[in-house]
């Protein structure tokens, strides 16, 4: 039981830790792992960041629809994933 109050503590400090970050980059890649005509899958786009630090972020099906690879992004403080540059 304590274990898991650890866990849920610690993913909720790195949660909060990765919306304060903000950055410029390109989506690099659009993965999806597992079975999708199951329906058993997770979609995570890959971003490389202008600094060249590479960030993985997990989403919905709605969400990975939006992201185009080689496509400028801006994610924003206090924001869960980042928006197109204009």
């Amino acid at each position: 039981m304590i274990d898991t109050i650890i866990e849920f503590l610690l993913y909720a400090a790195f949660r909060k830790k990765k919306r304060r970050e903000e950055w410029h980059g390109v989506c690099e890649e659009k993965k999806v792992k597992g079975d999708y005509s199951l329906g058993k899958y997770k979609l995570s786009v890959v971003f490389r960041t202008d600094e060249g630090k590479k960030i993985k972020m997990v989403m919905n099906e709605e969400l990975f629809n939006t992201y185009e690879r080689r496509k400028r992004y801006h994610k924003r403080s206090g924001e869960d994933f980042p928006d197109p540059e204009s």
